[in-house]
């Protein structure tokens, strides 16, 4: 780069709205080849505190029509340096813009062939190696950067990021539940930009392979132990903190200690519920003013009802939610009930029926049923009642943060990676979906100031803290009374049942199969 402009200097006579960026954009270690546009991102804590950025790009005057390529750098979230390499010709500036972005990546890195990951690039001894970073939006770079979008892996058609597209229909028309959907997308989007450095957000594959990277991280966790120190000092462990951080562009406090941002058990847990966040805000859009959406459900293909307080079902819910509790969690107060919704996702109730179907015929005989289980005077179709009756289906919580509410009526509940042999807080039992016959067990998840682990956070602006009410298929369940990795019930049973006293304080439900589950209301409520 022996043309390249001094270091924060502007080609002569232009600015920063005169350049135009072009795609596509870099999604890959180490192929640069046939892109224009790259952000990169290394995380090192090695004796120093360094969470770096790097973004690269092919750049032409709107004014000439002169080439350049353009590169920036600095601490992910801070102030950054750029520099101008004038070219004499489109190619001439993505050979150099190459060339610049393999000294940084894979020039300073290694292939290594991880055996849960794949082939991945980890830094050579004593370098900082920059990961690229697959973004579907940017906040780095020229001005017209952030006019690059891509959504690879995308689970539907992307939004436009320059208007706001009028959808066909909605699947509700009460305000209530117009107004419930607009204010999760609002919140779920200035969440996930609180969280990521601007207005970034990661493209669907790399919230995928993020998702990769803990499980294996939960895994060596399992191997490691709960100890920071260990953690820390863990090879493994601290590659894969690394990898995460250099793949997404999340915040990390300067001088932030070790168990703030290592992936030890705690932190996996809120990685996780923050790429759900992410992904919930993906597919909201980059839209500034969400209240003028004409569809905030995005093509949810799911009917969801407000009931009032006079209605029968609403009635129903409102007297028996708010005393199904042993009140073993003191910190948690009383529970004061502001709405209800009903929620009906497409499929969702056929999927339970035949979950049911299959296992109806089994042995279910047993003496264990949860906690506060209420008349169902909810369900009218007497043969639907009787299959719940039968099969051992009850009403069931499962709290959750208020940024996370959107995405989960979007997939339902996930079920994580098969965690074979491993035993983590916040998955005692392995990896399966969880939930509690005691609200505030669950409320423990919830944006509540007061709940263990959201602590307050992933709040709604002017919204209280949400819960899931789901029908869950406990069939004959295995009874447990202390931390056991299941990937499945044993044979002959069709649940996990941890009984309340003992290890925990409350009872703790889990399936393994996503079809036992349907989500049937949500609840927002204040303690």
């Amino acid at each position: 780069m022996d043309n390249k402009l001094p270091r924060d200097t502007y080609p002569s006579g232009l600015n920063p709205n005169d350049f135009q960026c072009f795609g596509p954009a870099a999604t890959k270690d180490g192929a640069f080849e046939g892109t224009m546009i790259a952000d990169m991102g290394c995380f090192k804590q090695d004796g120093i505190d360094s969470n770096k950025y790097y973004h690269g790009a092919v750049v032409q005057s709107r004014k000439d029509q002169k080439w350049f390529a353009y590169f920036e750098w600095g601490r992910t979230g801070s102030s950054a340096s750029f520099q101008f390499v004038p070219c004499s010709s489109k190619d001439d500036a993505q050979s150099e813009y190459a060339k610049q972005l393999h000294s940084k990546n894979d020039k300073r890195g290694e292939w290594i062939n991880h055996p849960s990951l794949g082939r991945i690039l980890q830094a050579k001894a004593d370098k900082d190696c920059y990961l690229v970073r697959p973004l579907a939006t940017r906040s780095t770079g020229l001005p017209d950067a952030k006019t690059i979008t891509q959504n690879e892996g995308s689970k539907q058609p992307a939004k436009p990021t320059n208007g706001i597209k009028k959808a066909a229909s909605s699947p509700v028309s009460d305000p209530q539940t117009m107004k419930l959907m607009r204010d999760l997308n609002v919140g779920t989007v200035k969440f996930t930009r609180g969280s990521i450095v601007g207005d970034a957000l990661p493209t669907q594959t790399a919230i995928d392979e993020a998702r990769d990277i803990l499980s294996t991280a939960t895994k060596r966790v399992g191997v490691v132990g709960d100890k920071v120190d260990d953690q820390v000092n863990d090879t493994e462990i601290k590659q894969l903190t690394s990898l995460m951080y250099g793949r997404i562009p999340k915040k990390k406090e300067r001088n932030a200690l070790p168990e703030t941002w290592i992936l030890n058990k705690d932190n996996i847990f809120m990685w996780n519920q923050d790429l759900d966040a992410f992904e919930s805000a993906l597919y909201s859009g980059k839209i500034d003013n969400v209240e003028e959406v004409n569809d905030p459900f995005g093509g949810m293909k799911i009917k969801m009802e407000w009931l009032g307080p006079n209605s029968t079902t609403g009635e129903f819910i409102r007297s028996w939610m708010p005393h199904a509790s042993r009140n073993m969690h003191g910190g948690i107060g009383d529970m004061k009930i502001q709405n209800v919704w009903s929620v009906e996702r497409d499929g969702d109730p056929a999927k339970i029926a035949g979950s049911q179907n299959r296992i109806i015929s089994d042995n279910l005989s047993t003496n264990e049923k949860p906690l506060h289980q209420p008349k169902r005077t909810d369900i009218e179709d007497r043969d639907e009642l009787k299959r719940f009756v039968q099969t051992h289906t009850w009403m069931l919580f499962h709290g959750t943060r208020s940024v996370n509410v959107s995405g989960i009526l979007r997939e339902a509940l996930r079920m994580p990676k098969q965690l074979v042999g491993v035993v983590i807080t916040g998955a005692l039992y392995g990896g399966g979906i969880y939930f509690a016959d005691d609200w505030k067990k669950s409320a423990g998840y919830c944006s509540l100031d007061n709940s263990y682990w959201a602590k307050g956070g992933g709040g709604v602006s002017g919204r209280g803290a949400f819960m899931f009410v789901a029908d869950v298929v406990m069939g004959k369940p295995f009874i447990v009374d202390g931390p056991r990795a299941f990937t499945q019930p044993p044979k002959g049973h069709h649940s996990v049942f941890a009984i309340g006293g003992g290890y925990i304080k409350n009872n703790e439900i889990v399936v393994y199969s996503a079809d036992q589950h349907r989500l049937r209301y949500l609840v927002e409520f204040k303690a």
